[in-house]
């Protein structure tokens, strides 16, 4: 089995939250893509756009291959609030890849998000969301990866216990040149579906203490092909921090396992995250994140493993959220 290895980052570290101050115990962190904030006020003077703007810079050493460098540079990532029940999510980046020991660099790759959102409070204690997702993947040498995601989701506040669920159905087809008839401009065309499905905890402990934990079930039907068909599950527990100086600071720690192709080989991986923010101005905060991954080769019975074995990444994350 070919392994494909994904540049860039999970969509958990993609967009910027809004950072609102709720007057409760609620605190906030970059990549809060999912957390429907306090109920706004739709006057002129509301800040309604918020985004992430930066660099993400990951490390990889596997035991069978070249050592990987990936740079993806974020020029936009946030949404924009239109009013209290409509908002429209943007995102807009680039990526590299380099490979040792040649230091060969793979072309470019942009990445472009527009999701439009309805979301809903019923109550104080209840709120809910509907978001179609449109994510398009454009390579140098003109392959194209599209992904449609339906994608609903709602969330609970009892007290200081914060419980939200999502799920979405993506709709995933790639465009590619056949390299044998590049010349007629032909294209291979492949088309397969996933779906999955997260759930979070909170306990919102105190203004300057929030923990929680979450989990991940993600997968393709029973009937895709071999080449598409994948599982990832996993469980977060985290805690978040709000300290010295307005800095606001997440340490959480990533557990699962993950499995794709004829055999479902794959590779059982912790991860640490360190993820800090800090207050620069009225509308502009600082981000810095730091992971450490480590993956281990899980190959289950079948022909000659093909993969790169176990492998151990580090990744960082920096930049600026900023709201206007």
């Amino acid at each position: 089995m070919k392994k494909k290895i994904a540049l860039g980052v999970s969509a958990a570290l993609l967009s910027g939250a809004a950072f609102a101050n709720s007057g409760s115990n609620q605190i906030d962190m970059d990549g809060d893509i999912d957390t429907i904030q306090v109920q706004q006020d739709s006057g002129a003077s509301q800040r309604r756009t918020n985004f992430f703007t930066g660099l993400v810079y990951n490390e990889s050493v596997s035991e069978y291959a070249p050592k990987r460098k990936s740079y993806r540079f974020v020029y936009l990532d946030g949404s924009t609030r239109i009013n209290e029940n409509f908002r429209f999510r943007h995102v807009l980046s680039e990526s590299w890849l380099k490979e040792s020991p040649d230091h060969t660099t793979q072309h470019g790759r942009v990445n472009f998000t527009l999701a439009p959102r309805y979301e809903q409070w019923v109550s104080p204690s209840f709120s809910w969301f509907a978001e179609p997702v449109l994510i398009r993947q454009t390579e140098a040498q003109g392959n194209t990866n599209y992904e449609l995601k339906l994608k609903p989701g709602a969330q609970f506040t009892f007290g200081n216990h914060f419980i939200s669920a999502t799920g979405d159905y993506q709709f995933k087809w790639r465009e590619r040149y056949n390299s044998t008839a590049s010349a007629n401009g032909n294209r291979d065309n492949d088309r397969w579906n996933a779906y999955s499905f997260d759930i979070n905890y909170v306990n919102r402990y105190s203004r300057t203490v929030n923990f929680g934990i979450s989990g991940t079930y993600a997968g393709t039907p029973d009937n895709s092909d071999y080449d598409n068909r994948r599982r990832n599950y996993n469980v977060k527990p985290f805690v978040r921090v709000r300290h010295f100086h307005d800095i606001t600071t997440e340490l959480n720690m990533l557990i699962g396992h993950e499995e794709s192709g004829r055999y479902w080989n794959g590779y059982d991986y912790w991860a640490i995250n360190f993820n800090n923010n800090k207050r620069l101005t009225r509308n502009i905060r600082g981000v810095a994140n730091v992971q450490y991954r480590d993956n281990t080769r899980d190959f289950k019975d079948g022909p000659q493993d093909y993969s790169n074995g176990d492998r151990q990444e580090l990744q960082f994350r920096v930049g600026l959220n900023i709201t206007i």
